[in-house]
């Protein structure tokens, strides 16, 4: 049995971190490819939407 992936959301940067693995599916539910461990941007910054890229560091340090 394997465990259930976590999802963690940081409130000063709003980043949501996944732990586990999760599947990319198309609109028809096929896999097209599986991400381990990903952290999706929450600030409107990252240049790797969806991803996080760590954008938001800048933004936090100014306020």
């Amino acid at each position: 049995m394997s465990e259930n992936a976590k999802v963690f959301i940081n409130p000063k940067s709003g980043s949501i971190r996944i732990t586990g693995s999760i599947d990319r599916v198309d609109s028809d539910g096929n896999v097209i490819g599986t991400l381990e461990n990903p952290k999706f941007c929450g600030c409107g910054q990252s240049k790797e939407k969806p991803l996080c890229d760590g954008s938001h560091k800048g933004l936090l340090k100014e306020k």
